[in-house]
């Protein structure tokens, strides 16, 4: 690899001359890209975005596949591809352990919230909203339910593993179904009720059924959404 500074080479091209090459790709410092060649008897240069260069020695085709509903923004970094969907206010059901001595599996129907749930590489995050519909800019909540770091990260445990799904968005939708079917436990339950902060699922007992969920109860952890996804993909 070639490091150069980009205009000593643009204004001095025999400093790097294509002797039996056709063609040569220069790595400029700053992450610029600038492609050499010929044209005709004369040799010139033209500078390549990144996305020309990833395009250029990626042949297959690329199909992003049907987009589930709900998804926001996608993309890549160095953790692998990433997803963001917004799932609006709905009631949904919930397993939980360990919640009596004999720990039996007990299912509740709870209110929930708006819920912004990303997939980046093998690492699940979800934080929910208080809007009904998705806005970059809403402040972010905890999600009111065990399982989940303060960050907004997903506890999966070990036997679920979403590195077992092929890679793309299809993975998005088994992620999702993996996190609310799996039974939740009694860790990571403190910080996640104003009213009950010790244990977010003595408020889910008592929302069991209900209509709605208290907004005023959730517990802010970020500025906003756009604040916390950009802090996942560039880490």
């Amino acid at each position: 690899m070639l490091i150069i500074d980009p205009i000593q080479d643009a204004l001095n091209p025999d400093g790097y001359p294509l002797i039996e090459a056709e063609a040569k790709l220069l790595f400029l410092k700053g992450g610029h890209y600038c492609f050499q060649y010929r044209d005709r008897l004369r040799e010139t240069y033209k500078f390549l975005s990144p996305d020309t260069v990833k395009s250029a020695f990626q042949h297959e085709q690329i199909d992003s596949g049907w987009i589930p509903t709900g998804v926001q923004r996608l993309g890549s970094c160095r953790e692998g591809k990433w997803f963001v969907q917004f799932l609006p206010p709905a009631k949904r059901t919930f397993t939980f352990i360990d919640l009596n001595v004999a720990a039996e599996p007990i299912t509740m129907t709870i209110p929930m919230m708006g819920i912004v749930f990303m997939l980046c590489g093998d690492a699940c995050y979800v934080w929910a909203t208080k809007l009904k519909t998705f806005e970059p800019d809403a402040p972010i909540y905890h999600v009111p339910l065990p399982n989940i770091y303060g960050d907004g990260r997903i506890c999966m445990g070990n036997e679920n593993n979403v590195s077992n799904y092929a890679e793309g968005i299809e993975r998005l939708a088994q992620a999702w179904q993996m996190f609310v079917t799996t039974p939740f436990s009694n860790h990571l339950i403190d910080g996640k009720s104003s009213s009950h902060p010790e244990d977010i699922r003595v408020k889910l007992m008592q929302l069991h059924k209900s209509k709605r969920y208290p907004l005023n109860d959730l517990v802010q952890c970020g500025s906003s959404v756009q604040v916390a996804i950009n802090m996942v993909i560039n880490r």
